[in-house]
C-alpha cells in the first residue's frame, strides 16, 4: 500500500513538472580571447547551436587592447512580446535553471580553446550572473518610465559613480535601447515582427 502511494505521488510529479508553465530564464557567458575585427556575426553561430540567444555585446575595443570580449546571453522560456508582460513573469523555475545551467556549461565547454580567426577563445559564467536578468530589466525599464523621482536618483548616482564623463551618459541613455533592441532581436529570430 505504502509503495503504491509513492508511485502514485512520483507519477504525479513528472505530469505536473511537464505541464508547468514555461518561465524565463537567462544565463551570461563571458567570452575573451576575440580577435579585434569579431561581430555578432561571426561569433553568433557558435553560440546558437546550444539554444536560443537574447543578445551578444561586444563591448567597445580600447586602443591598447590586443583582443575583444563577448557577454552573450542565452535563455530558456518563453520571452513575451511587450516589456510589461516580461515584468510581471515570475522568477524562473529550478527546471529552466537546471536546463539552462546545462546548455551554457556545454557552450562553455565548445568555446573553450576554439580557435576564430587565429584567436584561442576561453569562456566563463559571467561574473554576476543573474538568471532573471532579462525580467529585471524589464522591470527596472518600466520603473524608469514610470517613476521621474526614481530616474533621476539613479541617474544622479550611476554620475557620481562613474563621473560626468560623455561615456557614462551614453551608457544611461542606452540601458532601455538596449533591452528593447535585445526583445526586437528574439521576436525577429522567433518570426514574430
Amino acid at each position: 500500500m505504502f509503495r503504491n502511494i509513492l508511485t502514485r505521488a512520483s507519477a504525479f510529479g513528472r505530469v505536473a513538472s511537464s505541464q508547468q508553465s514555461r518561465n524565463l530564464a537567462c544565463c551570461s557567458i563571458y567570452v575573451k580571447g576575440l580577435p579585434l575585427d569579431i561581430t555578432e556575426e561571426k561569433l553568433r553561430p557558435h553560440v546558437e547551436k546550444f539554444g536560443p540567444i537574447y543578445e551578444i555585446h561586444l563591448p567597445k575595443v580600447k586602443t591598447n587592447d590586443i583582443y575583444s570580449m563577448a557577454f552573450v546571453k542565452l535563455y530558456t522560456g518563453e520571452i513575451p512580446p511587450t516589456i510589461e508582460e516580461v515584468a510581471k513573469l515570475p522568477d524562473p523555475s529550478m527546471v529552466e535553471v537546471n536546463e539552462l545551467n546545462k546548455r551554457s556549461a556545454e557552450a562553455i565547454a565548445y568555446l573553450n580553446n576554439l580557435n576564430i580567426d587565429g584567436s584561442s577563445v576561453t569562456a566563463s559564467i559571467a561574473r554576476k550572473n543573474q538568471l532573471d536578468t532579462i525580467q529585471f530589466n524589464a522591470r527596472f525599464v518600466l520603473r524608469k518610465s514610470n517613476d521621474p523621482e526614481f530616474a533621476r536618483r539613479h541617474d544622479e548616482r550611476r554620475q557620481a559613480i562613474r563621473g560626468s564623463n560623455s561615456e557614462s551618459k551614453d551608457y544611461r541613455a542606452g540601458y532601455a535601447d538596449g533591452f528593447k533592441d535585445g526583445l526586437s532581436s528574439v521576436n525577429k529570430s522567433n518570426g514574430s515582427e
